[in-house]
């Protein structure tokens, strides 16, 4: 066999291997976080794994959804995480969120949960955090910052009149005594020891037992940006919170308002570098990010223009996080926006437990209504809309969502009540389907949504009906 020959299968063999390692460790690295939840009343349950994708956007990205299947109280999740994340388990509308690292399993148990709250009070508005333990790894990441969080509260409380009013040194050095008791022996690169420091700066500004300034400078000048360490941006925006509209005298409203509309970012940046904290590029576009959001919740510009901003900074950023955190704002503001935000289709039961697609009503403005049965001002929604709804069905759809706990309810209330019985237009079940509130961030009943025949979210929320929204369609 001639040598070039067996040059060429010998490197071939090689460059196989190579190929076959290669994706074997892909594999392996694939699986480097396993997240295993066990509990009661997971049965026949939608239980979904998001990861927190920044702390400014707080954008959840979803990465698995499982249903557990009848008989069982078990689901699995395996994904790939690059750092220290957080992790968000999502079962109906209630959460539980944690920090995860690379290359560990969790044992985690969901403890006797009643997950008919919902019938009681309104989940939607009031967070409820499912009761979940982590068995395993033993003393991991989050079982360590609850600690520490729960004995400075704890101290806190025990000592709130020391503290707020006097300014007591015995009980400031003991909060300090405290702290130094959970860093003794910890590494000082570790995520544990930054969380704590920067978790306590942000408690040291809020008792005023630090000058601001100093402490400012001795966070965030020539210090590492530790974009997924919940305690140092915990800190970042508690310092630089509303820093555009009350947290800085290098820029004025004015200023802003300029370079807002002629959409003009690279001269608002230059100009946020004149507070000597912000003379590092790469941490003053960090600051320009969580400010441009903070004037968009705010309302004081044109919202439009802000997007129109953190899109030209995730174009032409040379930093590849704070593209991806532009990005995210954006993608978060917009699903807070009153109007703009594209319709998304959702299938829903009616009555008669068919299938129906909200699709086939944009055929005219859609009217959207979330209710709940029990609830008295849904009811009178209900009977203003029965009222006007000759006069408007020929120039709009509605459609009324019911967000009762089954379907029974609802075919009830219209098959067998005077009441009922009489409404003419289409009713649906939500059938435990969260994320259709989430998206159109349904947080009270009764709630209203306008849409397009084009397809985009009009008025969100739309006034009821009771005060002449629906005077249009006539």
């Amino acid at each position: 066999m001639p040598k070039f020959f067996l040059m060429k299968l010998y490197f071939g063999m090689k460059r196989l291997f190579f190929i076959i390692l290669l994706f074997s460790s892909v594999f392996v690295y694939s699986q480097n976080v396993r997240v295993n939840l066990t509990g009661k009343g997971l049965e026949n349950r939608k239980v979904k794994l998001s990861v927190v994708e920044d702390r400014i956007s707080l954008l959840q990205t979803e990465k698995s959804v499982q249903t557990v299947a009848a008989g069982d109280s078990v689901v699995n999740f395996a994904l790939v995480l690059d750092g220290v994340s957080e992790l968000v388990l999502s079962v109906d509308a209630y959460s539980y969120s944690f920090l995860a690292q690379p290359g560990n399993i969790y044992e985690l148990n969901l403890k006797d949960f009643n997950f008919n709250l919902a019938d009681s009070f309104n989940v939607l508005m009031y967070r409820v955090e499912l009761p979940i333990e982590i068995l395993s790894p033993e003393n991991e990441l989050t079982a360590k910052i609850i600690k520490y969080d729960y004995d400075v509260q704890s101290y806190l409380l025990n000592n709130k009149r020391k503290l707020y009013p006097m300014r007591d040194s015995l009980a400031i050095a003991g909060l300090y005594e405290l702290k130094n008791q959970f860093l003794q022996g910890e590494d000082k690169s570790s995520y544990f020891y930054n969380y704590v420091e920067y978790e306590f700066a942000a408690l040291e500004r809020s008792l005023s037992i630090r000058n601001y300034n100093k402490l400012r400078n001795n966070l965030f000048i020539d210090k590492p940006i530790l974009y997924h360490n919940v305690g140092y941006m915990d800190c970042f925006n508690n310092v630089f919170d509303h820093y555009f509209s009350k947290g800085n005298k290098f820029v004025s409203q004015s200023e802003i308002e300029f370079w807002l509309n002629t959409h003009n970012h690279i001269d608002f940046l230059d100009a946020l570098g004149k507070d000597s904290v912000l003379r590092n590029e790469k941490f003053r576009e960090l600051v320009f990010i969580k400010g441009l959001k903070d004037i968009y919740t705010d309302g004081t510009f044109e919202k439009a223009d802000v997007i129109k901003l953190l899109e030209a900074l995730a174009k032409q950023t040379k930093f590849e996080e704070h593209r991806k955190i532009a990005l995210n704002t954006v993608e978060a503001l917009l699903s807070i926006s009153f109007s703009g935000k594209e319709f998304a289709n959702f299938v829903l039961k009616n009555v008669t437990d068919e299938l129906v697609n909200l699709s086939q009503y944009n055929d005219k403005p859609l009217v959207l209504n979330f209710v709940k049965l029990n609830d008295v001002e849904s009811k009178r929604e209900m009977e203003v809309v029965h009222a006007l709804y000759d006069s408007v069905k020929t120039n709009c759809n509605i459609v009324t969502i019911s967000c009762d706990r089954n379907l029974d309810a609802l075919y009830n209330f219209v098959k067998n009540t005077k009441v009922g019985s009489k409404y003419q237009w289409q009713m649906l079940h939500f059938d435990g389907n969260y994320d259709l509130l989430e998206y159109y961030k349904v947080k009270a009943f009764p709630m209203f949504i306008l849409i397009s025949k084009e397809g985009k979210i009009l008025e969100n929320p739309m006034r009821n009906p009771s005060e002449g929204s629906l005077l249009r369609f006539f």
